[in-house]
């Protein structure tokens, strides 16, 4: 049985969460529900992650029935929507464009979990100017057999020793269960393909310095088990999110 609505004041503007009780992470029992999420949320919203979602536009990974349900990642915000939200043209590799969430308040976030949002993907750019990246994005993600040691290893005795010899501050975050992303913060005055060259520049020279610990191959067939692969600047094609790093991870156990 559904719970009853609620309305929620999210610094001055009305949020309507429906269903609460929903149990979205079932191991937690009913600490896991809907509400639970939101009340995370509600907790970090309006500081370190409006700060870090503010004026970019965001996809949003969503599990409207759960983390076991259907997942949806949903890129465009519905037609009809809460007056309260603001969108942001963007444009695909495809040439398609869509309308996506641009978060400039607290209940942006609070109504994307309404929605059943777990994850938040907001792109390295900030409205209006959607195709001048503001961040360089480098992953290093681990492959079989290689821990979060052996990542952090990587990105702290030999990335960040490049990063300094190149004058860049760069401000890692984990990912996953295992791996590191380290956000550069860049001028805009390059478009996506040229921030790609240079990311997959950055992450070539990481690999001459440490090859026996990092590949940038991107085919799994041309990987090694106990190796770090590491991406620079969105290098399949242009892929334009990450996850923030605030968000609750979506993990599942194997019975």
């Amino acid at each position: 049985m559904a719970s009853a609505a609620e309305e929620l004041d999210v610094d001055g503007i009305t949020v309507r969460v429906t269903n609460p009780g929903r149990v979205y992470f079932p191991r937690l029992g009913s600490q896991g529900t809907k509400r639970s999420l939101v009340d995370y949320y509600l907790a970090v919203a309006g500081g370190p992650m409006l700060n870090a979602l503010r004026d970019r536009p965001t996809h949003l990974q969503r599990f409207p029935d759960g983390i076991d349900g259907e997942e949806i990642y949903q890129k465009r915000i519905p037609q009809h929507h809460p007056d309260y939200l603001e969108t942001c043209r963007v444009t695909f590799p495809s040439g398609r464009t869509a309308d996506a969430l641009k978060v400039t308040h607290p209940a942006a976030i609070v109504w994307a979990v309404q929605m059943g949002t777990v994850t938040l993907h907001p792109w390295p750019v900030r409205c209006p100017d959607t195709e001048h990246p503001d961040e360089l994005r480098i992953d290093l993600d681990p492959q079989p057999g290689v821990g979060f040691t052996q990542a952090r290893t990587v990105a702290v005795d030999v990335l960040r020793p490049l990063l300094d010899e190149l004058g860049l501050v760069g401000f890692p975050k984990t990912s996953g269960g295992r791996g590191v992303h380290v956000f550069l913060r860049i001028a805009t005055d390059w478009d996506f393909i040229e921030v790609r060259k240079a990311g997959i520049a950055l992450a070539r020279e990481v690999e001459r310095r440490a090859p026996d610990a990092v590949t940038t191959s991107w085919w799994k067939e041309e990987r090694c088990a106990g190796i770090n692969r590491l991406g620079g600047g969105d290098e399949r094609a242009l892929r334009r999110r990450s996850s923030d790093p605030r968000r609750p991870r979506v993990m599942r156990w194997c019975s």
